[in-house]
């Protein structure tokens, strides 16, 4: 070896090959076309109207094909999660097909700024394109952290509202959408039913609230109303309720149908009804145990205020959902405030587990269970650590607690088998399907046995029979403080007016 070590290089800091890539500039705004990867169909077809109409020419990639895999497979180091291979695999595949133009776009991805491989997600994309050939392709890593500076790109105070607001309709339009499918009267007419609310959503968002498909103005408070109302005008069949099967896991694979091998329409398929939670809860994880970190560790002390803002202010714009939602009698579940949904992670687990998904999958597994879905898949990239954690770690304990606990975990890879993926499914369905029968089979014994008083017996499935013991509005809405007015920005209309306008 040399006098300059064993690899005959010289002391200075060696750059790694794609380390850096052009900044996206205010100028690029008007000739570059920014990407974005899919993660959940039914939150993200909102963003490319609202972003389009804040000034930037958007395209989301609406779905990741086989290719989009090989691709990822091939500048991605294959011991990368799952979710980096397919999203870094979906935006150079865009360039690969010849179908967009390397010299006029812009890719963007989302950094966490945590302790998942997340984080690195920019990074890895940087030397993909650099092994690629497509190093003239700015990448546009958003974070709420501003962990990377966009001279071309700001998150704004509107766009971050109306990025919550397009999260909220998301979360509402998928309760929805997976509570009255699986009972419609007429094949089909729930997905004509969202097709409409996706058109007035993007009007909404792009139009400023100008919606033509409605036929008129719609505020947010009164679009969330609507819908809901819609959906649950729904006809549906008179018949028992399905058994319902939970779906968690890593955010990427648990929304993302071309990640998670379809796993909705396989549930649906085998008879049950899906309950997908929301989107808004992983955002709301981090900001609400501020208290706890500053207690337990002693770190972000100065911050613990700022958090609770934050706290504060997504569920002020999550209110109308809960609101909307509750005031259907109880045919839709509202799941539980982020406070409730801390306090059932900390019985089985430390609330320092924020990895990943962290507590919240947990919780949500836990909520699942306590609201009448006992049956669980718990979604998850082969070889991601903090699902196995939080995940797969707490089986056991949870099925100890809840013996009615039927819970799978299915693993997510470009290499793994769809075929066992569908037959782990298959196998906890039968399971779930045996139960319920048993139930029924019971629950007629009782009716036949107990006496006659001349009571009405509502159908099973009713609003009744899905969630008798659920919160009733006005537990909802006590507590909540000021409430926004249809665009959410002025907090200065009291809390009596939830009541008000889900009753109208």
């Amino acid at each position: 070896a040399g006098a300059d070590g064993p690899s005959g290089s010289s002391g200075a800091p060696r750059e790694l090959p794609g380390a850096s890539t052009p900044a996206f500039t205010e100028e690029m705004r008007a000739t570059h076309t920014i990407l974005m990867p899919q993660m959940s169909p039914v939150h993200f077809g909102p963003l490319a109207p609202l972003m389009r109409r804040l000034g930037y020419k958007v395209e989301l990639l609406e779905q990741a094909s086989r290719e989009d895999l090989d691709v990822g497979l091939r500048y991605v180091n294959n011991d990368a999660c799952f979710p980096a291979i397919m999203v870094i695999g979906q935006l150079i595949g865009a360039f690969e097909d010849g179908s967009h133009d390397p010299d006029r776009c812009v890719v963007a991805i989302s950094q966490t700024g945590g302790m998942c491989r997340a984080t690195n997600y920019a990074g890895m994309l940087r030397k993909g394109l650099h092994d690629a050939g497509y190093t003239q392709v700015p990448v546009l890593a958003v974070s709420l952290q501003g962990i990377e500076e966009n001279p071309g790109f700001k998150v704004t105070a509107t766009l971050a509202l109306k990025i919550v607001q397009g999260i909220v309709i998301g979360d509402t339009l998928n309760t929805c959408l997976l509570r009255v499918r699986p009972y419609e009267a007429q094949e089909g007419a729930t997905n004509r039913l969202v097709e409409r609310w996706n058109a007035i959503i993007g009007e909404f968002f792009g139009r400023r609230g100008r919606c033509p498909t409605w036929g008129g103005r719609l505020g947010y408070r009164r679009l969330l109303r609507e819908m809901v109302r819609e959906f649950d005008s729904l006809p549906r069949r008179d018949i028992p309720r399905k058994p319902r099967v939970g779906v968690v896991g890593e955010i990427l694979v648990k929304f993302q149908p071309d990640a998670n091998n379809h796993v909705v329409d396989q549930i649906e398929a085998e008879g049950c009804e899906a309950v997908v939670p929301g989107l808004l809860p992983f955002f709301l994880s981090g900001p609400v145990t501020a208290q706890w970190k500053a207690d337990a560790y002693g770190i972000g002390v100065n911050s613990v205020a700022r958090n609770k803002a934050a706290v504060w202010f997504l569920e002020q714009v999550q209110g109308p959902a809960r609101a909307a939602l509750a005031a259907c009698g109880g045919t839709f579940d509202v799941e539980s405030s982020s406070a409730d949904m801390m306090d059932k992670a900390s019985q089985i687990l430390s609330l320092g587990n924020q990895a990943g998904e962290g507590w919240l999958l947990t919780a949500e597994m836990i909520e699942l269970i306590e609201h009448g879905a006992p049956n669980i898949v718990c979604c998850q990239p082969f070889g991601c650590l903090p699902n196995h954690v939080i995940g797969k770690g707490m089986f056991r304990e949870i099925r100890r607690r809840y013996p009615q606990a039927n819970v799978v975990g299915i693993d997510y890879d470009p290499s793994a088998s769809e075929v066992n993926q569908l037959n782990r499914l298959k196998l906890m369905i039968s399971t779930a399907h045996m139960v319920h029968e048993q139930q029924a089979e019971e629950q007629a014994a009782e009716r036949s046995s107990a006496p006659a008083d001349g009571a009405g017996v509502r159908p099973v499935g009713g609003p009744e029979t899905d969630r008798a013991d659920g919160p009733g509005l006005g537990e909802l809405v006590a507590g909540l403080g000021p409430a926004p007015d249809a665009t959410p920005q002025s907090p200065d209309v009291a809390a009596s007016e939830w009541v008000e306008a889900a009753r109208d």
